[in-house]
């Protein structure tokens, strides 16, 4: 407003915010303005030298203003342009000459390699987390699940007991509704946050890749071209315009890539620790929720005592004494100990018992609890034990999937998978959210989501 004011009055041909801008508008026009003082100035005068430093460094900045500028465009232009160009079809002849050692190896850029790198990289952390993030949702959906059916096994059992206590019944019916808030609606609330927020959120991150994606694969086209037009000037050829135009789009694409990706990546790695961020405070969340739930019952549990944190102690430390003669005798149970089961079952295949009549079809070693292996093994078609502890869900015909994502197997009955590994699935789980597949001579079960039907 001050600078208003004193404007008054000396000007009609400009206001304010037109004065201002004249340095932006007419920063290209500095060097001809200062080149033309410097003309004037006699040698002997005190601004001569530096004069003639300013004229140089005004230059070097217009040059690297009108080289931006023109790496911008062409990237635009190459990026935009969708149509195909009688350069494409040569593209495939040079790729085979260069694998082939008739054309010298394609142009190597060190730094340009390792930018590419880490931006494949950083693509790849944000899928892993989303698989990540689904495994972990997972996990505690069928923890809660289980959870939730040994609720109501335990009030089922226990109220097929005539001799068990009002009190204790009651105890047991609120055990079973706090297994069922936790299995449900806490459940439900952690599922709908991580598909709504946090999943919406990395796909997002992986949107902002997009753009790049595109501007490094015409890269990879533009190289072609480039080693094109060098291997016709080391013969003494002369490329068309059309190639050569090509092959310098190349070097500007290149070189604004190489100027940019640094920037993105500083920008993706904030955004990154953004979404890491969010998820320790979504887990952190859930985790008090579920603390806050079993609070809730201990304090119902132990006449409405409000510090329950010791109790909830010593609740721990007697569950684990108690469970100690509870897993010597789950040890007992020969199908759900390995050492044993496998002691029974070679001696039950040894050459001196009489084979079954009756042939084992896809049960697994903890159904055949119920009966005993004489009767579901047919030992004359059984020649090693393998081919019954790899039994399947059915005898369906199968079908074949390929392996999208590595997968390391946390679970005795499932299976380690590598990206890129062929499977034979059987079809009677094809709609389930895990698949029953195998892999040479392993079998076992695998996420669905980590694979695709061929």
């Amino acid at each position: 407003q001050k600078c208003k004011e004193d404007m008054q009055g000396r000007t009609t041909s400009w206001d304010l915010g037109s004065l201002l801008i004249k340095p932006v508008q007419r920063v290209l026009k500095y060097p001809l303005l200062l080149r033309e003082i410097s003309l004037l100035t006699p040698a002997e005068h005190p601004d001569a030298e530096n004069l003639a430093i300013a004229v140089k460094e005004i230059q070097e900045v217009a040059d690297h203003i009108n080289e931006i500028k023109r790496r911008k465009d062409i990237v635009e232009k190459i990026v935009g342009d969708k149509k195909r160009t009688e350069i494409n079809l040569t593209r495939r002849a040079q790729r085979f000459r260069q694998v082939t050692g008739f054309a010298s190896g394609a142009t190597q850029d060190a730094l340009f390699d390792a930018l590419n790198l880490r931006f494949e990289e950083q693509q790849e952390i944000a899928r892993q987390l989303a698989r990540d993030l689904q495994n972990w949702v997972r996990h505690v959906k069928e923890q809660l699940d289980n959870l939730q059916l040994f609720a109501c096994s335990l009030e089922t059992l226990y109220s097929s007991y005539g001799g068990v206590r009002v009190r204790s019944m009651n105890n047991i019916r609120a055990f079973n509704q706090a297994a069922s808030v936790l299995a449900n609606a806490l459940l439900r609330e952690l599922d709908n946050t991580v598909k709504s927020y946090t999943l919406v959120r990395i796909e997002g991150f992986l949107r902002v890749f997009e753009n790049p994606t595109q501007v490094i694969s015409k890269r990879a086209k533009k190289l072609l071209d480039y080693d094109r037009v060098r291997d016709l000037k080391s013969k003494g050829d002369v490329p068309d315009k059309a190639l050569q135009e090509s092959a310098d789009a190349y070097l500007s694409i290149n070189a604004q890539l190489i100027d940019e990706l640094p920037k993105f990546f500083g920008l993706t790695t904030t955004y990154f620790d953004i979404l890491i961020g969010d998820l320790s405070i979504l887990q952190a969340n859930f985790y008090a929720q579920l603390t806050a739930e079993w609070k809730k019952l201990a304090i119902l549990l132990y006449d409405g005592q409000e510090d329950v944190d010791e109790t909830l102690e010593q609740i721990v430390q007697q569950y684990e004494t108690d469970m100690v003669p509870v897993e010597e005798m789950i040890q007992e149970i020969t199908p759900l100990n390995k050492t044993q089961w496998n002691a029974l079952t070679t001696q039950l295949l040894s050459p001196s018992r009489p084979p079954s009549s009756e042939k084992m079809h896809d049960r697994s070693p903890m159904e055949v609890g119920n009966r005993s292996v004489g009767q579901l093994v047919d030992l004359s078609t059984s020649p090693d034990i393998n081919s019954f502890l790899t039994a399947t869900p059915s005898d369906e015909p199968v079908f074949q999937c390929v392996v999208l994502y590595d997968y390391e197997a946390d679970e005795p009955d499932a299976l380690s998978i590598r990206e890129g590994d062929q499977l034979l699935i059987w079809e009677s789980t094809e709609h389930e959210e895990w698949w029953y597949g195998h892999l040479g001579k392993q079998s076992g079960w695998i996420p669905a989501c980590y694979c695709k039907k061929l």
